[in-house]
């Protein structure tokens, strides 16, 4: 590959930042010498945002509407778009379960998963729709950690079980609805793999997204000049190590030379053959997939009149209007405080020193505080009671005058930002509560400042230090507007924190399992005896979920062997309706992933099972939701074409189609129940043709016909050669009764046809119609009124002889 070429084919995997609000010559530079693949816009290349803004992922939590985090991900990518930027590094996945997260905090949606999981989708799905590529982020989880990794490499303690629990559950869901890019995050792991990297950096960390999330998209790291990466690894080996690990795109924001560096770092790296060639142009083939799927030359430069950016204006305007009024939470309040006098003598105490704002915040990673004007903040309160006095407050102590028009003050409002981080604004608060009339503190962003503190007892926070948020907080505070937010974190469900997931015990759990059956899967019912029948095989490992001592959930799982691979079937997994949308499912799913990961690494986890049979998948006519609820947990559901299905006949009148019966006849084909001297042939076919499928022989072994008459049926060449097989069951037998749950529900005298197969030298030559014909007749000598077929993927073959649909099923896997 000449030079030239290998530049800029790095370069186009690089997306990197620049200084100022016009392109520098060293961004032109990048672009024109090494053809670098994206740019990276910062607070600091905007010359006035004001229009915007829009409520971030808390804010938006708080309102407990992912409906609204869609509609907000709309406009976002709309103004996005309108400004010629075509991919927006968000949403967040991470979960913030760690209060004192100096980088994530309001950046996340909330502290739980299923929750954070609902809000990042909808986001994602708002830009999508705008053309707008999201990138969620930070892989495999930024939250619970107490170290920013602009300065530090924060280390996270989690076993790979415990990951699965709580930080990965978003990211799942991403990748199962199909997200085009991940971010990483520059987090140490030291229980995942050798736990040597940091995440951006580790094969091992980026090959759960990569092979066993199955994600096929772009990974993207974070800024490597990070002190996690850049002080650790250095920002230019950071780049090669990256890619060497399975990362695509490069972000590195700040610095020129080292953008240079880095990208000549990755081009000395392939041509010492550190990074192999296949490598860079797999990263580089995604990278150019990514472009070409959401970008065009027509909409790059097509030009957009200022009366467009009015009207996109007001309706982001009335959007936000509205999401502010349903965000800002009234956390706790004094009976007597609220609503505050238009008239009465007000206090407004602001922070007048930098307040910790976390680097990705304001500082971009360069270790700087935030700034804010409280000239606005006090406006919006001015709006209500034009006696409003602002006062700033600081580490040192306030002023004798000041404190006298504290004491003095009818009512006294105290603004913090992250006062966890920052003993002066915690300490004035605490102050504060002992020596005003009446104390409204207002957590302008971190809601966890004073939520423990009961001192503080009108608690108000906003997520977020914007004017518009402060706006709808005054607003309450002068009763102008109820208070419709809900915290997003520290509200845990006390009673559900008491459920534990176990290990099925049929002697002592099948009673109540058979009960929360029937409750939750009332369309299918099944008897306790049948139940015991499925469950106590011995390639079963079942879960119950318990509220205290009581059953309240349940899922199914069979081991077997597919094509010499081991992988584990999620047969049934059910929760009693009034227990649903709690976490109980999510956490009988996480137990049973825990359990695969120890003992059978690796090993799949697929949806439906083979044998014993319950489904194939999900049936389809427990509605949308169902597999939502999957999806949402990570498994990638499979088109429902080719088709998954159960087909049904009733045979009382059958009559064979002649066409059928006849072709076979006149090519010599004959047709007969196995005899048991003629088993071991049949054995031998099944090995033959059906040894990928070894739960398929194996249902053929069970049925040695000295023990169970009448259960295959053979069709012979005209040598008396084994050509076609087909197990033709009665509704008494107890293969039929021990492998299959539902063809009862068709009637007590439906029997079963299954494993239909046909000598790879003789299909299409007319044998399997006829089989068929030859079975059903055969059943329906025996008493057989209906017939069950199960797990039928081929279009239209059986119903040539009148089988109709049943159920269908969408089937799927992790």
């Amino acid at each position: 590959m000449l030079q030239e070429d290998l530049r800029k084919k790095a370069g186009q995997l690089f997306a990197v930042g620049f200084h100022g609000v016009v392109p520098s010559p060293e961004i032109k530079t990048l672009i024109h010498e090494y053809g670098i693949g994206g740019i990276v816009l910062f607070k600091r290349n905007i010359q006035n945002a004001m229009q915007l803004q829009l409520p971030g992922p808390m804010a938006l939590g708080a309102t407990h509407s992912p409906e609204l985090a869609y509609q907000v991900g709309q406009v976002t990518g709309e103004t996005l778009r309108f400004f010629g930027i075509n991919m927006n590094y968000a949403p967040v996945c991470d979960i913030n379960s760690e209060p004192l997260n100096p980088v994530i905090g309001p950046r996340s949606p909330g502290d739980d998963p299923e929750f954070v999981g609902r809000f990042a989708s909808a986001a994602a799905q708002g830009l999508r729709e705008q053309k707008i590529i999201p990138s969620v982020k930070h892989f495999p989880g930024h939250g619970d950690t107490a170290v920013d990794s602009h300065y530090g490499l924060p280390v996270i303690e989690k076993t790979r079980e415990q990951l699965e629990r709580c930080e990965l559950i978003p990211f799942r869901r991403a990748v199962a609805e199909g997200v085009e890019a991940v971010m990483t995050a520059h987090i140490s792991l030291p229980a995942i793999g050798d736990g040597k990297l940091p995440a951006t950096l580790s094969a091992d960390v980026l090959s759960i997204l990569r092979n066993e999330m199955q994600f096929e998209g772009m990974i993207i790291t974070d800024c490597l000049e990070m002190d996690g990466i850049r002080a650790t690894y250095g920002t230019e080996q950071g780049a090669v190590l990256s890619l060497e690990a399975g990362s695509d795109s490069i972000m590195i924001c700040h610095t020129y030379a080292v953008q240079v560096a880095s990208i000549q770092k990755v081009c000395e790296a392939v041509q010492s053959g550190q990074l192999s060639a296949s490598r860079l142009e797999e990263a580089y083939r995604r990278v150019v997939k990514l472009k070409s799927k959401f970008l065009s030359w027509d909409t790059a430069l097509l030009t957009r009149s200022l009366d467009d950016l009015v009207t996109l204006n007001r309706k982001a305007a009335t959007l936000a209007s509205n999401a502010y009024s349903l965000s800002v939470t009234l956390v706790r309040s004094d009976p007597d405080v609220l609503p505050l006098s238009k008239s009465g003598h007000l206090v407004l105490l602001f922070p007048g020193e930098r307040t910790p704002a976390g680097g990705a915040v304001d500082g971009e990673g360069l270790r700087m505080k935030g700034a804010y004007d409280a000239t606005v903040f006090g406006e919006a309160l001015k709006a209500h009671n034009q006696a409003t006095v602002e006062l700033h407050y600081g580490s040192a102590e306030l002023s004798t005058e000041q404190y006298k028009l504290v004491e003095a003050a009818d009512a006294v409002v105290l603004v913090t930002f992250n006062a966890r981080e920052s003993p002066f604004q915690r300490e004035m608060g605490l102050k504060l509560a002992q020596h005003t009339r009446k104390l409204v503190t207002i957590a302008a962003c971190s809601p966890y400042d004073f939520l423990d503190d009961d001192s503080i007892k009108t608690y108000i926070t906003t997520y977020e230090p914007t004017i518009e948020a402060f706006t709808a907080a005054a607003n309450i505070l002068f009763g102008a507007i109820i208070p419709k937010g809900a915290l997003p974190v520290g509200s845990k469900n006390v009673a559900l924190s008491s459920v534990h997931v176990s290990p099925f015990e049929a002697a002592s759990d099948l009673a109540e399992l058979a009960e929360v059956w029937n409750t939750a899967l009332p369309t299918y019912p099944l008897p306790a005896d049948s139940l015991h029948r499925f469950l106590t095989q011995a390639n079963g490992h079942h879960f119950v979920a318990r509220l205290e001592s009581k059953i309240i959930g349940f899922c199914v799982m069979y081991m077997t062997t597919n094509r010499g691979t081991t992988c584990c079937q999620l047969a049934v997994l059910a929760v009693h309706p009034s227990y649903q949308r709690q976490g109980v499912g999510t956490a009988l799913i996480a137990e049973a992933r825990t359990w695969l990961m120890k003992n059978y690494k690796p090993c799949s986890l697929s949806l439906g099972s083979s044998f014993p049979r319950f489904w194939p998948g999900i049936p389809t006519d427990l509605g949308q939701e169902v597999q939502g609820f999957f999806v949402h947990r990570g498994f990638h559901l499979n088109p429902l074409i080719p088709r998954s299905v159960d087909l049904y006949q009733d045979i009382k009148d059958f009559q064979p189609p002649e066409k059928y019966v006849a072709r076979a006849k006149e090519r010599g084909f004959t047709f007969a129940p196995l005899q048991p001297q003629q088993y071991e042939e049949c054995l031998a076919g099944q090995k033959r043709n059906f040894s990928y499928n070894p739960a398929w022989v194996d249902m053929y072994h069970k049925l040695d016909p000295k023990e169970h008459p009448s259960s295959i049926m053979t069709a012979f060449d005209s040598h008396g050669k084994q050509v076609g097989w087909t197990l033709m069951l009665s509704p008494s037998s107890p293969v039929l009764q021990q492998n299959w749950a539902f063809p009862p529900l068709c009637g007590p005298k439906t029997g079963l046809i299954g494993c239909v197969g046909v000598d790879e030298e003789y299909r299409k030559a007319g044998v399997g119609l006829a089989l068929l014909c030859h079975a059903i007749e055969d059943m329906k000598q025996r008493g057989v009124e209906g017939v069950f077929v199960d797990w039928v993927s081929l279009e239209g073959w059986y119903e040539q002889l009148g089988f109709k649909i049943w159920r269908s099923y969408r089937t799927g896997q992790m």
